[in-house]
């Protein structure tokens, strides 16, 4: 489990890329949501993009400077009805869903971990915190400033060790 946690902490910092600055804030809710479309997305043991077709996300489509299609971009869903993304590492197979909101403050943050009762364990040096839930790997972070406020919530795709 420590390798699969290792690689997995590596392939979130790797998608953390996009900037959470051009997302509109999200509601506390609808970040729940999200992170709950991301077990579903990878509860088979592999990312599987139409459980998230199913739950109302659809594929962003990059384009270049010069308005053409990029293929290899980052792999990033949005949701009509939500403000936060989901970023995925694959399209199939082991993977990561990576959901990104920006928040009003880090109070939403705080609230999040909060409605985990106490049970969290201690944030790294980073603020990152490391758990594993109903089978999956699961990261939650602080991310963003303090002029713009985000979180990140990974979750990996579901293994029998766990």
């Amino acid at each position: 489990m420590l390798k699969r946690a290792s690689i997995f902490l590596g392939s979130a910092a790797l998608l953390a890329a996009p900037a959470s600055a051009q997302l509109r804030e999200a509601a506390l809710p609808e970040i729940f949501e999200s992170y709950n479309d991301c077990f579903a997305a990878t509860e088979s043991g592999s990312i599987s993009t139409s459980s998230l077709e199913d739950l109302g996300w659809a594929r962003a489509t990059m384009r270049d400077g010069d308005g053409n299609t990029v293929e290899d971009g980052p792999i990033i869903y949005g949701h009509g009805e939500r403000a936060p993304i989901i970023i995925l590492s694959d399209l199939s197979g082991d993977g990561i869903c990576m959901v990104n909101a920006r928040i009003e403050s880090f109070d939403t943050y705080e609230e999040f971990k909060a409605a985990f009762g106490g049970k969290l364990p201690d944030a790294n040096e980073k603020g990152e915190i490391l758990f594993s839930a109903q089978g999956h790997i699961v990261q939650i972070a602080p991310t963003g400033s303090r002029e713009a406020p985000a979180m990140r919530l990974v979750v990996g795709t579901r293994t029998e060790n766990n």
